[in-house]
């Protein structure tokens, strides 16, 4: 049975509000235990699952990160990023970071750690571990997981009080802030297939979802190569970016279906002309095989295919002419958003 949960919001610049949100209760964030505690460290451990967007509409003018965001639409998948994170208190803020075993300069996830303990008021030492089935920098949602994850199980072991919209929202502030995403985080809090209908953090914005077969097969092929800082930041791509996606968001608000979503995908990722040379032959290859439910992700050097279970090994032969095996995946779409797991 699926619960659903409604928030009446009143904005405020400080966060304590109430919210006027629907989406299913797919978590239990402020009454599960912590994974571990003793006398010195706290630890906490959360899953969110991947995100795919295939059109959106850039809303980043205001002053207020928390306002920024975009529309659009998408579909969380079932591969994604477990975050442990593990707290001692310590003299002044220290964060680190390990993505699948090896050390990075993680910005999004240090500006989280640092936006909840400033939240909190707490010095601390804060270790983070993603694994990850997600490869960075493709567009399939690892930074908004990584932001989320460590924004869940952070935010349960400072504050068990803190709403889940609220501790979210330091995840959006973060993507925002570094220009990492606009629109993944509130969009891996409710998983399934998504529509957000209002941008801004998961507080402000909103979204609906849209009905899709829970059988369907989802193939996902992609490598760096486009980078989503300099996209959102280069005046010309965001110029194509929000003159089409105005038009194919008012279409799927209009009409909020998975075949509209695969048409307005496949027309947006036609008119911002930013497919690479690889993506736009795997596109036609595609379509000439009959495989016309799939599009190009947007942001990365990579394409996302849906199909039943018959046409799975098709759709890997031809995604491997372009990329390697190791950059194919085969998948489903996830209906749960990021969680706490115990």
């Amino acid at each position: 049975m699926i619960l659903f949960l409604l928030y009446i919001h009143v904005y405020t610049k400080h966060r304590h509000s109430i919210d006027f949100f629907i989406r299913p209760l797919s978590d239990t964030v402020e009454c599960a235990e912590l994974t571990s505690r003793d006398e010195s460290t706290l630890v906490a451990r959360a899953f969110v699952p991947g995100h795919i967007t295939g059109v959106f509409r850039i809303y980043d003018d205001s002053a207020d990160p928390l306002l920024r965001g975009s529309t659009g639409a998408g579909f969380c998948v079932k591969i994604g990023t477990i975050t442990t994170v593990r707290v001692k208190d310590h003299s002044t803020l220290k964060v680190s970071t390990r993505y699948n075993g090896t050390r990075i300069d993680a910005q999004v996830t240090s500006t989280v750690v640092r936006l909840l303990a400033e939240e909190c008021g707490r010095t601390i030492r804060v270790d983070v571990d993603h694994e990850s089935s997600l490869p960075s920098g493709v567009g399939f949602g690892a930074s908004g997981a990584g932001a989320l994850g460590t924004a869940i199980a952070l935010g349960h072991i400072l504050d068990e009080d803190l709403a889940f919209s609220t501790i979210a929202s330091f995840a959006h502030e973060a993507e925002v802030l570094n220009h990492t995403g606009l629109g993944d985080v509130i969009a891996q809090t409710k998983g399934g297939t998504e529509m957000r209908v209002r941008a801004g953090a998961p507080h402000i914005g909103a979204l609906i979802g849209f009905p899709y077969d829970e059988d369907v097969t989802v193939v996902l092929a992609g490598a760096p190569g486009l980078q989503t800082r300099e996209v959102l930041t280069d005046p010309e791509s965001r110029r194509r970016i929000n003159e089409i996606g105005t038009v194919l968001v008012d279409r799927l608000e209009q009409n909020p279906s998975f075949d509209t979503f695969i048409e307005c995908s496949r027309e947006f990722s036609d008119a911002i002309d930013l497919k690479t040379p690889r993506v736009r032959k795997a596109l036609g290859e595609l379509e000439n095989n009959g495989l016309v439910q799939s599009s190009m992700v947007m942001l990365g050097d990579s394409v996302f295919c849906f199909c039943n279970s018959t046409q799975v090994e098709d759709t890997r032969s031809i995604l491997s002419k372009y990329w390697a095996q190791p950059e194919i995946f085969v998948t489903g779409i996830e209906e749960r958003g990021g969680r706490l797991m115990t």
